[in-house]
């Protein structure tokens, strides 16, 4: 049975005075939803059918918002306080992690519907979630994910990184990834390959084997730096070319990006955008962030993610990805109608204002209603999620 979700408002265009970019120009419309999809997009007007009418009291209609890198499996949420304990490097924090994590009062499936709850209540329809997948924990923490995943359906959608947090090489983990890859993963993850693998022709060659038998794209950690980060982003380059892994290879962090320079940098972030190689960035504030609007005007596909949300890593994050959109066009400066419009197609993936309708007839009817004028005053402002959508369903609602 269909049902309209009537009086909400869509930008159209830009409005300009002159050269300057003033504002947006809205519509009202309607849409028919039924089996999941908007079958109709018309002006707003009174329609008596006998369908059930839902008053969308003129917000403004957003696409739903994307969660593209974040840890199920790690978050403390719903726990007792805890400070992070000392470590001096990255070994030492993965290796006390898992016996805090064996600890805790919740189960995994209680935490992370702590951490899901808060994502929703920003509109978020889409996660990208890593989970550790290694000899110390073999597929635990993965097939605890699928089960409460369960209690989801029709609920958001997901995606499933297998993640040798603790090195393809350095823990042996080609095999429990492969397990996992053959039991419910949908990604291929991996972690600094020259710093923390030591190797890393032989970590990627592992990677992209994977990645390739199994038809699955690769979403891999890089925090290196300097010659080490630039001998891990030509790798991955290289393979991405000798694999034909066009739009399948995504880099989360990518600090060394700002490590290249002059001719070199061009050349590379050139490349970048011709392999179709995208970037996930949680948007630090410790001044490592790569130059993310600039790899943005070569092309290369940037999103964003909460990526740790109280966890063995940090005491920080609350789950709120549109605080991570807002902190983003701050950093970069961003402040013009136009320029705070197009941040959205990082958290959406999609353009809100174009030449036409973000949404088709015929599109799935996942979307966000907010308590905003614009998307502009959406970013800059954090405006309310009031209402999200997925597949025509409300699945969050003040």
């Amino acid at each position: 049975m269909g049902k309209w979700l009537q009086n909400v408002k869509i930008e159209t265009s830009y409005a300009k005075e002159g050269e300057f970019v003033s504002g947006t120009n809205t519509q009202l419309v309607d849409l028919f939803i039924e089996n999941g999809k908007v079958s109709k997009i018309q002006n707003h007007k009174q329609v008596e059918d006998g369908y059930e009418k839902i008053d969308g009291r003129k917000y403004l209609l957003l696409p739903g918002i994307r969660e593209m890198h974040c840890h199920f499996d790690k978050t403390k949420l719903g726990t007792n306080w805890q400070p992070i304990t000392p470590a001096n490097s990255i070994i030492e924090r993965f290796t006390k992690e898992i016996p805090e994590l064996n600890t805790l009062e919740l189960p995994l499936s209680e935490r992370m519907k702590h951490l899901i709850d808060r994502e929703m209540q920003h509109g978020v329809s889409f996660f990208r979630s890593h989970i550790d997948v290694h000899p110390k924990v073999g597929q635990k923490f993965l097939q605890q994910t699928i089960e409460a995943l369960k209690a989801y359906q029709e609920k958001f959608a997901y995606q499933l990184v297998a993640f040798p947090q603790h090195g393809m090489l350095l823990s042996n983990a080609y095999k429990d990834v492969q397990t996992a890859l053959a039991n419910g993963a949908d990604l291929i993850g991996g972690v600094d390959p020259t710093v923390l693998d030591k190797n890393t022709e032989k970590s990627l060659y592992y990677t992209f084997d994977l990645a390739t038998k199994f038809n699955v794209p690769i979403d891999i950690h890089v925090h290196e730096r300097a010659e080490e980060g630039k001998k891990t982003f030509y790798e991955l380059l290289k393979l991405t070319k000798e694999s034909n892994w066009q739009n399948k290879v995504t880099v989360s962090h990518a600090f060394g990006l700002n490590d290249f320079r002059g001719d070199e940098r061009k050349e590379f972030f050139q490349e970048l955008a011709d392999q179709q190689i995208s970037i996930i960035s949680s948007v630090p504030l410790d001044g490592v962030i790569p130059p993310l609007e600039e790899l943005r005007r070569y092309g290369v596909d940037v999103s964003l993610g909460c990526d740790n949300v109280y966890d063995s890593w940090s005491p920080f994050g609350d789950g709120n990805i549109l605080e991570k959109l807002n902190r983003y066009a701050e950093i970069f400066g961003i402040t013009t109608q136009d320029g705070l419009t197009d941040c959205m197609e990082l958290v959406t993936g999609k353009k809100t204002v174009g030449e036409n309708l973000w949404l088709k007839e015929g599109d799935e009817a996942t979307f966000i209603l907010a308590d905003s004028s614009c998307s502009a005053e959406f970013v800059a402002r954090k405006s309310t999620v009031c209402t999200s959508y997925y597949k025509g369903n409300a699945v969050f609602s003040l």
